[in-house]
Formats: C-alpha cells, sequence, structure tokens
C-alpha cells in the first residue's frame, strides 16, 4: 500500500509540474501606464523592528513621477519612537512629501482601510514598511493594468542582504515561491498579494469595500486576493519588479511567521469554500484550489510516509545494536556495497523518493537560472531547502491544522 502511496504523490508531482512550467515562458500585454498612484505603507513597529523611513525614501527612488504620486503612511499604534521619527523626517525633507496619520492599533487591515479612504490616486499600491522597492518597479508594475481584467498586480520579491544561513535559505524560498507565482500568473490562477508592493485598481477595492476588517484574518492579502477572483478579477505577477524584504532572522520568528500564514490559509480556503470544484470560477475554481489543498496533502502525507520509514529502521537498529552482541560496531564499521545497498532498500517505496527528490532540486535550478540567480555560496542553503524544509513545513503545517481545528486564539 505504502509504495502505491508514493508512486502516486510522485505521479501527481511530475504531472503539475509538467502542466505548470509549460506556462511559464508565456508573455502577458504589457503597455505603459502613466496615472496617479496611492501608495499605503502601514506601520506597527515594536523596539524599531520597522524601518519606514527606509520604505519611504525608497519609493521616491524609483524614478517615478512624483506629482503623480500619493504617499499615505499610517502609524497603527506603534510603541516606539517610530512616529516621532517619521514627523521630523517629513518636516526635513519636503522633497518626499508623504501624508502621515497616526491611530490606535487596530491590525494592518485597518491601518490600510484607513490610507484607502485617503487616496486620491487612480490606484492604490501596499508596501510594507519592513521592504523597499526597486527602480522603475512602480513604472513596471503599472504597465499590467493596461489589461482590464486585471484587478491587481503583484512583485517579484527578494530577500533583502541575506547574510545567515537562515536568511540564505529563505532566499532559496522565495526564488521557487516566485517561479511558482509566475507559473500562477501565466495559468490565470494567481491568488495572492503580498505586502510587498501589490497594486490595485484604487475603485475595485472600494467596491469591492476594503481590506477585511476581522483581525481573526491573519492574512489579509490571501483574503482579498481571494475576493478579488471571487469577483472575476484577476491577479498577475510581474517578475521585472523587483522589491526587497527582510526575513526573520530566529527559528522562533520563522515559526511564528509560517504559523501565521499557515493558519491564514486555512481561514481564507475554509470561508472561499464554496468556489471549489466551481465551473462559475473557471479553472481557478475547478483545478487551482483543489491542488492547493491537494499540494498540502502530497507535503504531509509524503514527508509523513518517509519519517515513519526512517524512525521504523532507527528504531530496528537500536533494538538489535542492544540484543545482538557486536551488532553495532559491525553496522557502524562495515560499509556496504552499491549493489548490497540497493538491494536492502524497497526500490519499490525509495524509487519515488528519488524521483521527487530530483525533480525538486531540478525546479531549484530552473527557477535560480529563469531569475538569473547565482548559486555562489548557497550550496548548503539549497541542499537544506530540499532536505529540511520539508520537515519544517510538515510539523508547521500540522499544528496550523490542529490549532484552526480547536479554534486556538490566533495571534499575529
Amino acid at each position: 500500500m505504502l509504495q502505491y502511496i508514493l508512486w502516486g504523490i510522485s505521479f501527481i508531482s511530475l504531472w503539475l509540474v509538467i502542466v505548470w512550467l509549460n506556462f511559464l515562458h508565456s508573455k502577458p500585454t504589457r503597455k505603459k501606464v502613466l496615472a496617479t498612484l496611492s501608495i499605503g505603507i502601514p506601520v506597527f513597529s515594536r523596539n524599531n523592528d520597522k524601518d519606514p523611513i527606509r520604505t519611504i525614501k525608497s519609493v521616491f527612488s524609483t524614478g517615478y513621477p512624483k506629482e503623480l504620486l500619493d504617499v499615505i503612511v499610517v502609524d497603527d499604534g506603534s510603541v516606539d519612537n517610530s512616529l516621532q521619527k517619521m514627523r521630523k523626517f517629513q518636516k526635513a525633507h519636503p522633497e518626499m512629501p508623504f501624508k502621515l496619520f497616526h491611530k490606535e492599533n487596530g491590525g494592518k487591515a485597518s491601518a490600510l482601510n484607513a490610507a484607502l479612504e485617503k487616496a486620491k490616486g487612480e490606484y492604490f499600491a501596499v508596501v510594507d514598511a519592513d521592504s523597499k522597492i526597486s527602480k522603475d518597479s512602480i513604472a513596471i508594475s503599472l504597465s499590467n493594468f493596461a489589461d482590464k481584467k486585471i484587478g491587481a498586480v503583484i512583485s517579484r520579491i527578494r530577500v533583502e542582504e541575506p547574510k545567515t544561513f537562515l536568511e540564505r535559505l529563505q532566499r532559496v524560498e522565495y526564488i521557487m515561491s516566485s517561479m511558482i507565482r509566475k507559473i500562477m500568473s501565466n495559468f490565470g490562477t494567481l491568488s495572492m498579494t503580498p505586502g510587498v508592493l501589490s497594486m490595485y485598481r484604487t475603485a475595485v477595492i472600494r467596491k469591492l469595500g476594503g481590506f477585511t476588517p476581522d483581525r481573526n484574518n491573519l492574512t489579509e492579502d490571501l483574503e482579498i486576493a481571494l475576493r478579488l477572483k471571487y469577483n472575476g478579477y484577476e491577479i498577475r505577477m510581474e517578475p521585472d519588479s523587483v522589491t526587497y524584504t527582510r526575513v526573520p532572522t530566529t527559528m522562533s520568528e520563522l515559526w511564528r511567521q509560517r504559523i501565521r500564514w499557515t493558519r491564514g490559509y486555512i481561514f481564507n480556503h475554509w470561508n472561499y469554500r464554496k468556489m471549489f470544484f466551481s465551473s462559475k470560477h473557471g479553472i481557478f475554481g475547478v483545478f487551482q484550489l483543489p491542488v492547493n489543498v491537494l499540494a498540502v496533502m502530497i507535503l504531509v502525507v509524503n514527508v509523513s510516509i518517509i519519517s515513519y520509514d526512517l524512525l521504523n529502521r532507527l528504531y530496528d537498529f537500536l533494538f538489535r545494536s542492544i540484543t545482538i552482541p557486536n551488532y553495532f560496531l559491525d553496522r557502524i564499521l562495515s560499509f556496504p556495497t552499491l549493489k548490497e545497498f540497493i538491494l536492502a532498500r524497497n526500490v519499490q517505496v525509495y524509487l519515488p523518493i528519488m524521483i521527487a527528490f530530483i525533480l525538486g532540486t531540478y525546479l531549484i535550478i530552473f527557477a535560480h537560472r529563469f531569475f538569473k540567480e547565482h548559486f555562489r555560496g548557497e550550496i548548503t542553503p539549497l541542499i537544506s531547502y530540499v532536505l529540511v524544509m520539508p520537515y519544517f513545513s510538515t510539523v508547521n503545517w500540522i499544528s496550523s491544522i490542529f490549532q484552526e481545528a480547536t479554534r486556538t486564539k490566533r495571534k499575529w
């Protein structure tokens, strides 16, 4: 039974990769759009863990005409001196005009809705206070709105100056995420608008009621994306619009971030469950949404099976080491030939695992080449991404599913 499950998982994964990669190289229509753009920058800072001034500077360094920019910074009850710093910067740099508002803490969506209420631009962008945007990114993203069915455009996110092993590991993850988002964008099934420069049509977002006021919703960016899809709008990823974000520097920070993401993923997919298998929503409802759930199931089942097999073998080794004289030393000091090693393994179980490993490695190499990212000094993070990250993600998903099932309080 085990081998059939693994072969099924390998076949489905291979089929999905072939189908998706076929859509990667298609080029959507772009046309220069010069229009007014409001940019909402929500700020909630503790112990100066955000740097909104750096974000503001990056906005005005993109080369987009200042007279067309309407930059709105909303301090959402920061508990450090960020507000005072921004006020001081605002007075000292009139060449970078922006509006600054302060409100009691109400969550990111609340801050974005406050900015949306003040917005005067034809388009509305969200830029997180721990990110920065690169030159020409605004103009490049806006060019996608020449297509009237586009409701939102997202950028390609890179990890800013990864130095530690954990940051470099996340760099690989972000490159892979960018490739998947690009494929889904070309496929017409992209349903996410992360906070690192996502653009919307202002009139559309207002018509849909703005960002969700529900503080139980931990991923307001996913919710608004699903709402756009529900109402018939497309979301496009622009790979030439490059933005940068800071990532967690410790495992505890990374764990909390991913719990928030995965619980938000579960929460919002459940809220929009009526779209599943709905022909009204086209390929997104019939194909992509079920695949979103299937991908999580494949990950959890695959890693659980491999983990069970490894633990079972470890138990068997330890038991024999205790009960059989000299077994431990004989096994440690003896090196089997390749033939003996292969014959000692269940090929029907390990072959699909090897196929999945080779497939994952190929996709990582392909993604790096597609986005012209370097491999130099990244071998260890690359190997860790393939061998370690699936286990971290699986435990994270299991924890999130348990917390959602038991209705554990959601925390940002």
